[in-house]
């Protein structure tokens, strides 16, 4: 696009503006929750059906809803990178299929002095066994907003799950697998019983209720329970490294500390 306002590439545009910019550690939480705004404008506005060419304002619009995207994770990136963002978001950000703003994003809404467990953050985060429930009039147990930004994790893992190096990519393919195995073997026929008196299906989730009568979860199950259980073991190893950075105690989940439960997976 070119227009009389606007002299420099995107590029340029975008450089110049991010070099001008120093964010405060206490204007991350804002700026990660605004770049996902303007990412949903953006993405929303480009999806638009149009009978005709869109106008000049319409293009002037749409270059800057993608400046102001790429303005903010220059911007988080250079908050991530600098002396200023603690040691816990520079080893997330060292993740494949984490960028700076997921990586931004965590820092600026988990305090580890907080949770003194791991199961404590899980909870806080809506990982935790019933997280999604919510008793009417009373406060939320999680953080909606953290929420949110462990399930765009997780979708991250899934799209590097193919990727060499992808730690947390590589265990939501194998909790994949696994999930798949355990549902052929009819291991979750209990889940799926509780599944069908719970919710209320659409004639379009036919093939889902289907499933469930037959006592297997649907393929969207499957792939909610592996990209959960990633996501929960890298808040573990986020959990840790924040701790022992700040010199705190450091205890294992309560399955495995307590009840002697395996599979613990080390960071």
């Amino acid at each position: 696009m070119s227009t009389p306002l606007i002299k420099e590439t995107r590029s340029e545009l975008i450089t110049k503006i991010v070099r001008t910019l120093s964010l405060k550690t206490n204007e991350i939480a804002e700026m990660v929750e605004l770049y996902y705004d303007v990412q949903h404008l953006r993405i929303q506005h480009a999806n638009r059906d149009r009978t005709e060419p869109p106008s000049e304002l319409v293009e002037w619009l749409d270059f800057w809803n993608g400046v102001g995207e790429k303005v903010i994770t220059g911007a988080l990136k250079r908050w991530v990178e600098s002396d200023d963002s603690p040691l816990e978001a520079k080893w997330a950000y060292d993740q494949a299929g984490i960028g700076p703003v997921i990586a931004s994003g965590l820092s600026a809404h988990i305090d580890v002095t907080k949770a003194p467990s791991i199961s404590s953050l899980w909870k806080f985060a809506g990982q935790a066994p019933g997280a999604d429930r919510k008793t009417k009039g009373t406060k939320s147990p999680y953080n909606a907003r953290l929420k949110t930004l462990c399930w765009k994790l997780g979708e991250s893992f899934v799209k590097v799950s193919g990727k060499e190096g992808a730690v947390y990519g590589k265990l939501y393919a194998e909790f994949k697998a696994e999930e798949v195995k355990r549902n052929a073997a009819g291991q979750y026929a209990e889940v799926a019983k509780r599944e069908l008196i719970a919710k209320k299906f659409k004639a379009e989730d036919s093939v889902t209720m289907k499933r469930l009568k037959e006592g297997k979860l649907s393929d969207a199950h499957l792939h909610a329970r592996a990209k959960r259980r990633a996501v929960k073991i890298f808040l573990s190893h986020y959990w840790v490294k924040s701790r022992e950075a700040r010199g705190l105690e450091v205890r294992k989940p309560y399955a495995i500390q307590i009840l002697g439960h395996d599979g613990e997976i080390a960071a």
